[in-house]
């Protein structure tokens, strides 16, 4: 096993990556497949990084597992697509880095033991709009994975408590939604349980984790990287917690996820009031500070579509941010408002739903829909779980209650009048089965959904009325993958403010400025970045190394 303190940090590596996310460990494992020696340090006590908390999605275009499942794809078509969801916020040359090394990378990583399939009935989010968009091919997931054989590993493998990974994706949507238990196949639950198998973000990190481990690579938990090192022209290595001194011969990665859980870096750069992270505590922008440090140029991604609501459950082992956005506001009697009591969004597409909370009034100088509450009643109680609980379980004592809409608004700091006036109206469109003002339930992404779920109206099963006391409401919090990062070359190297590499420095995942896919967002696209950019950083070094003809250069990287 690799663990801190049961082998001393080496003075020096070919590679030293920087966090255990699946950006890091697809850098340390293509090094490691490329014959270098490599060295992982992780800051947190658990393993896995955001990556920890996904869902597991990974989203490669033209990808050799959909075609063998006989669903065709073409390189134009990828492209095609990727552009229209980057809504030009995109690099060109990043965007084709990605659409043309994404199969290959996921090829690759198969061959060291991260076993993948084809995720069906989750259809691009932008399907059937997006130019070059298709419903099946391309979401791709871990096949399901024992951690039985982990040994001191499995107590470290981050997942989340709120939502145990036991079913796959594909698993979840054709038992009707993340949030429809009752759908559920309790009977695999527990098998998979008993079994200790795990899905969706904790099997890639348990796939990558045994395939390093099998390699013998050093792993160093509990390591926070301080600094960096560097020479007279490159960065040359990483200064540790205690002052130990770390040399990388050919490159750092830095792999330590974006700024989402550092209150002041998420002021500058995210702007909205309320936020939250929705990735652990330990994802606080020390990417951004290292390079910076190193003079890393920063890119911004503005009307940053990856942005959620949800809320923090406070009897977490790790305080987590609940996505409601993809639990609780894709179910029947279930609406969100603003302080003015009125909807402002569809509430089951998280895309629509960030558009409007970026807006702003120029006269009351404040975003209006921001805060916002939940509401639901109890009729959502019967047929949906909240916040993961058992089907009927009262919510937690922090969800404020009460018999009436009038006086839930005022425990929330709502308009009564304008609360009563939504429902009214809401109740309406659900009875009809037809959201006159948003068109609730009609995008193509939440079709396969809603028509699975219990409840609501049967022409449209995404709503539902709330007419059933007592009735229930959160204040909603906005969270977002972090809206930029450092600037990397399609290779991955950190560029500085004159938009140079940096030599021997790189950056991946979420460290890094997305301009891949711009302002958009489809599920898989961070991680398929991740091990994208992890392999390409490894690739670039090794042609650095064939190229290299002196011990001077070798020794710069």
């Amino acid at each position: 096993m690799s663990t801190a303190g049961k082998q001393a940090i080496g003075r020096q590596y070919d590679v030293v990556v920087v966090g255990s996310g699946v950006g890091g460990m697809a850098a340390a494992l293509a090094a490691k497949e490329a014959g270098f020696s490599v060295a992982l340090f992780e800051k947190d006590w658990l393993i896995g990084g955001g990556t920890g908390w996904a869902h597991g999605g990974i989203w490669v275009g033209s990808n050799h597992i959909g075609k063998a499942e006989g669903y065709p794809d073409s390189r134009q078509a990828v492209l095609d697509y990727l552009r229209f969801v980057g809504g030009g916020a995109t690099e060109e040359a990043h965007l084709i880095a990605f659409a043309d090394h994404s199969p290959a990378a996921i090829r690759f990583f198969e061959r060291c033991g991260v076993k993948l399939q084809i995720t069906r009935d989750l259809a691009d989010h932008y399907y059937p709009v997006g130019p070059g968009s298709t419903a099946v091919g391309r979401s791709i997931e871990p096949k399901p994975v024992s951690i039985a054989d982990l040994g001191e590993w499995r107590n470290r493998l981050r997942e989340s408590q709120l939502d145990p990974p036991r079913l796959t994706v594909e698993e979840y949507v054709a038992m009707g939604g993340t949030n429809n238990r009752q759908n559920w196949n309790h009977t695999l639950i527990a098998e998979r349980e008993k079994q200790g198998i795990r899905t969706r973000g904790p099997a890639l990190i348990a796939y990558f984790l045994k395939a390093l481990l099998k390699r013998d690579t050093p792993i160093f938990m509990e390591t926070p990287v301080t600094g960096l090192v560097r020479g007279k022209d490159a960065v040359t290595g990483v200064r540790c917690a205690g002052g130990k001194t770390v040399r990388a011969r050919l490159g750092v990665v830095l792999a330590t996820g974006g700024w989402e859980a550092d209150p002041e870096l998420t002021h500058h750069y995210e702007g909205l009031p309320g936020w939250r992270s929705m990735f652990p505590p330990s994802v606080n922008g020390d990417g951004l500070r290292l390079a910076s440090d190193a003079g890393a140029a920063v890119g911004l991604i503005r009307n940053n579509l990856a942005l959620f609501l949800g809320f923090n459950v406070p009897s977490a082992r790790e305080k987590e941010f609940r996505l409601s956005s993809i639990y609780e506001l894709l179910c029947p009697h279930t609406i969100v408002v603003n302080s003015k009591g009125e909807r402002f969004a569809d509430e089951s597409y998280f895309q629509n739903v960030a558009a409007a909370l970026r807006r702003f009034d120029i006269w009351a100088r404040e975003f209006p829909n921001l805060p916002c509450y939940l509401i639901f009643d109890s009729q959502y109680l019967q047929r949906f779980s909240f916040c993961g609980a058992e089907l009927g379980t009262p919510p937690p004592d922090w969800v404020e209650r009460a018999p009436t809409l009038e006086k839930l608004a005022a425990r929330l700091g709502v308009s009564g009048k304008g609360l009563k006036k939504t429902v009214e109206r809401f109740n309406g469109f659900a009875r009809k089965g037809v959201d006159e003002d948003f068109h609730r339930g009609e995008k193509a992404w939440t079709l396969a959904k809603r028509d699975q779920m219990r409840g609501g109206n049967a022409k449209n099963r995404t709503l539902g009325t709330l007419e059933q006391g007592p009735y229930y409401g959160i204040k909603l919090s906005p969270s977002a993958f972090a809206s930029g990062g450092v600037r990397v070359s399609p290779a991955a190297q950190v560029l500085n403010t004159r938009h140079d590499p940096i030599p021997g420095l790189y950056a991946v995942g979420n460290a890094a400025a997305h301009t891949e896919y711009g302002v958009g967002y489809q599920a898989g696209y961070s991680l398929a970045s991740g091990m994208t950019f992890g392999y390409l950083a490894v690739r670039h070094m090794k042609r650095g190394e064939r190229n290299a003809t002196s011990p001077r250069q070798r020794r710069a990287g």
